[in-house]
């Protein structure tokens, strides 16, 4: 991203950009507290899953009536779904820069040991749950002789992404559709969270959380398939001894889903003339130069920069990408933070034991539900005051 904004700066001698980056949670208060006193920058990335608090707070500008100007985009080179994630009533708040995805990595010197090839003998990473399990199953092994497995077929990584895919395939809810009630304790997502204990404590194909460093586990060859996102694909090529590919997710529920986030480039909400020239000729430069941007581990949202020579090189961004029509943002709420806090909390406690699945999402939902309940009081409260 710095070559880029450098880049920039050299092509547009009459503007410049000055790039900083800090820590998210950090950066996320900052910015918002610059929002409320009218210090905002001019340019600003927000994630999707984060948007809707700015939005209602009225510290962007929709950029609709520059994406259709003279120096415009073209509407339909962006996924109705990655569009859709920037829109409120109508309008578009944020121009998407990237999707960033969950995805399966796998070993593939573990898959060929397993014997888990195709006719050519090359690995063959799973595509359904039956698949998925049988691959599980050949890879976790006992390689000392302890009577304890060291090698893991799965391992669970990032909670919240990982969770939330499977809940997304078995077809489970968050929010009731105006988000005014938590919806995270349905039988879907129960079913769900079950599924993912069970390999754990039934199954015993995925160590227990607490005993497992589960991407470094995966980095050190002792782990045959994590599913992250392709935001992880730096780590993996620093890792010179380790053969490993991308591939879609398997299809573990009934609904082919993946979890996702963008960068999305916001306009500050005053911006007018020069300024909002400049700022937007800007983020028309990322968005034409995505592809440079991609390199990192990140896949681009236009469908023309996907469609070339170059990403399809990108194997696995590219194989990746594969699963963008059925990419399920997060639920776009104004609480997102207070939300996962509970949602994680829950997901924890039942991969490690501590509650059944179903117990853990009832505290977790009566537990969102009055936060919901406590920020329509707020809005109450300040409504009816002088």
């Amino acid at each position: 991203m710095l070559r880029i904004v450098r880049r920039f700066n050299r092509e547009n001698p009459d503007v410049h950009v000055l790039m900083q980056r800090m820590d998210w949670v950090t950066y996320y208060n900052k910015l918002f507290v610059a929002g409320l006193g009218e210090r905002a920058p001019e340019v600003f990335i927000v994630h999707a899953g984060n948007i809707e608090r700015f939005m209602q707070a009225d510290f962007i500008r929709p950029i609709d009536d520059l994406v259709i100007g003279p120096h415009g985009m073209d509407e339909k080179d962006f996924t109705e779904n990655i569009w859709s994630a920037v829109e409120k009533e109508g309008r578009h708040y944020a121009l998407p820069l990237d999707v960033h995805m969950l995805g399966m990595y796998y070993n593939k010197k573990l898959f060929r040991e397993a014997g888990i090839v195709d006719e050519r003998g090359e690995p063959r990473p799973p595509r359904t749950r039956r698949e998925f399990m049988d691959a599980l199953d050949q890879l976790t092994r006992d390689t000392d002789g302890d009577s304890e497995p060291d090698q893991w077929g799965f391992v669970y990584t990032w909670y919240r992404t990982n969770a939330y895919t499977i809940m997304r395939q078995w077809g489970g809810k968050f929010f009731t559709p105006d988000n005014q009630r938590c919806l995270l304790n349905c039988p879907e997502n129960v079913e769900a969270l079950e599924f993912c204990v069970d390999l754990i404590r039934k199954h015993k194909l995925v160590p227990p959380p607490e005993n497992f460093d589960s991407w470094i586990g995966f980095r050190q060859g002792k782990v045959g398939i994590a599913f992250e996102g392709i935001y992880m694909l730096e780590d993996l090529k620093k890792q010179e001894d380790l053969e490993y590919g991308g591939a879609p997710l398997p299809l573990l529920g009934k609904i082919p889903a993946a979890w996702c986030d963008s960068h999305t480039i916001c306009l500050q909400r005053d911006l007018e003339g020069k300024r909002l020239e400049a700022a937007w000729r800007f983020a028309r430069y990322l968005s034409d130069n995505s592809l440079d941007w991609a390199e990192g581990g990140q896949v681009p949202v236009r469908k023309s920069l996907r469609d070339t020579k170059r990403f399809r090189q990108m194997r696995v961004q590219y194989e990746f990408a594969k699963q963008i029509p059925y990419v399920r943002y997060v639920p776009r709420i104004p609480f997102v933070f207070e939300f996962f806090s509970e949602y994680e909390t829950a997901v924890e406690k039942a991969l490690r034991g501590s509650l059944p699945p179903r117990e853990a999402l009832d505290i977790a939902t009566e537990n969102i539900n009055g936060i919901i309940q406590r920020r329509e009081q707020m809005q109450t409260t300040r409504g009816t005051s002088p």
